[in-house]
């Protein structure tokens, strides 16, 4: 990896990033802010492209254009040529996509100074799966000299598994979404920060040191009203309900949750973020107080993780639908059959892996999880016994 590559050509300022060789993404005239929006997502993958984009992202200062028609409460709109996206969760940021073209190397038009790129990362998803790969949802690293990839859905325990093989000498790859190659001899990841939960903080004390003192006092403040608010009861005052507090509570931690860098965790531990996955394990919380690890076939695998993968995709796809709403006579039928495409390449990718259900209670401290997934992460020979054993 290198520093960011910006360089003028006729008055436009060009910032790009490449993803391993995968996916070539350039800024056409963004604001810094445009810049630390992106590589907020991206991680510091900025490179100069040797190769024509596959993602444009065309920065202007002002987007929306007259008599702009609105589809339901103006989360998108669109005019006799064009579609437009309004991030309402991001400071109302607008993007004309071009929904036809998703999979192929397309240009998109983002408002300047916005502060994000609305469904960049699944565009991205889109483009990678066309040229082979699936994003996973997933934690990456190496340990002992093997490819662990730990898929699962939101708060399934991927980052805590990570911090414990962190702990013990992991290498990093990725953090929440890594691609996977369809004949399944790659995994690459993102740099980009990793974001800390309140048991990460309480489990990890070399987390915690990582942190700014500033930002850990805010957030600790936050839990101690929270649980203030506990102990006050269903109203406060008589009058104010608790459970209105609470998510507001809720929502101002989500704000502050700690992120950091995957050096303040791993150190030099982080060097090509590219590994061969060699185990696959996917995570799922339940109510049980027991951590338990079983194989599982790797075609029920593939079917779980593009299962997951399509529901992650459900706010792109719902705005695709009114984009055809828009315009009735176009269609993208790669996005349309990408569902299928992406078991497919699931499928191939997992065929010869080692898979791995894990079942844990949540939150789950993070040396309990890592011991009882070690095992398994060892030798084939010694997985084999331990399979054995799980099943006797």
């Amino acid at each position: 990896m290198i520093g960011p590559t910006t360089e003028p050509s006729k008055d436009k300022r060009r910032t790009e990033f490449d993803i391993h060789g995968v996916l070539g993404i350039r800024l056409v005239d963004p604001t810094s802010a445009d810049v630390a929006a992106v590589t907020k997502q991206l991680g510091p993958l900025q490179r100069l492209l040797l190769r024509e984009p596959d993602v444009t992202l065309r920065f202007v200062q002002h987007l929306p254009p007259p008599r702009l028609r609105h589809l339901g409460l103006k989360q998108e709109g669109c005019t006799d040529e064009a579609f437009f996206v309004l991030d309402e969760r991001a400071n109302g940021a607008m993007a004309r996509i071009p929904f036809d073209l998703v999979g192929k190397p397309c240009e998109i038009d983002c408002e300047r100074g916005r502060g994000s790129v609305p469904l960049l990362m699944p565009i991205l998803s889109l483009t990678a799966l066309a040229k082979g790969f699936v994003a996973v949802h997933a934690s990456a690293f190496v340990h002992h000299g093997t490819g662990i990839l730990m898929a699962g859905w939101a708060g399934s325990g991927k980052t805590t598994a990570l911090l414990g093989f962190a702990s013990k000498g992991a290498e990093f790859i990725g953090e929440e979404w890594v691609l996977l190659s369809g004949d399944g001899q790659m995994m690459c990841g993102l740099p980009r920060k990793i974001e800390l939960s309140p048991s990460h903080l309480e489990t990890v004390p070399d987390v915690r040191r990582a942190i700014k003192r500033q930002r850990r006092w805010a957030f600790e403040g936050l839990r101690h009203l929270a649980r203030m608010q506990g102990i006050l009861g269903e109203k406060i005052n008589g009058a104010f309900p608790a459970s209105v507090l609470q998510r507001a509570i809720s929502a101002v931690q989500r704000r502050v949750l700690p992120k950091v860098s995957p050096q303040a965790i791993f150190g030099s531990r982080v060097d090509s973020l590219i590994a061969k996955p060699e185990k696959v394990f996917l995570l799922i919380s339940h109510d049980d107080s027991c951590v338990e690890v079983r194989p599982t076939p790797p075609i029920e695998m593939a079917r779980r993780i593009a299962h997951m993968a399509q529901y992650e995709q459900n706010r792109f796809i719902e705005h695709y639908l009114a984009f055809k709403f828009a315009f009735p006579a176009v269609k993208n039928a790669f996005l349309e059959e990408s569902p299928a495409y992406q078991y497919e390449l699931l499928s191939r990718a997992l065929m010869a892996k080692e898979t791995y259900t894990v079942w844990h209670p949540h939150p789950v401290n993070f040396s309990v999880l890592y011991e009882k997934i070690k095992p398994f992460c060892e030798s084939t020979r010694n997985v084999r016994k331990e399979a054995l054993c799980a099943l006797a």
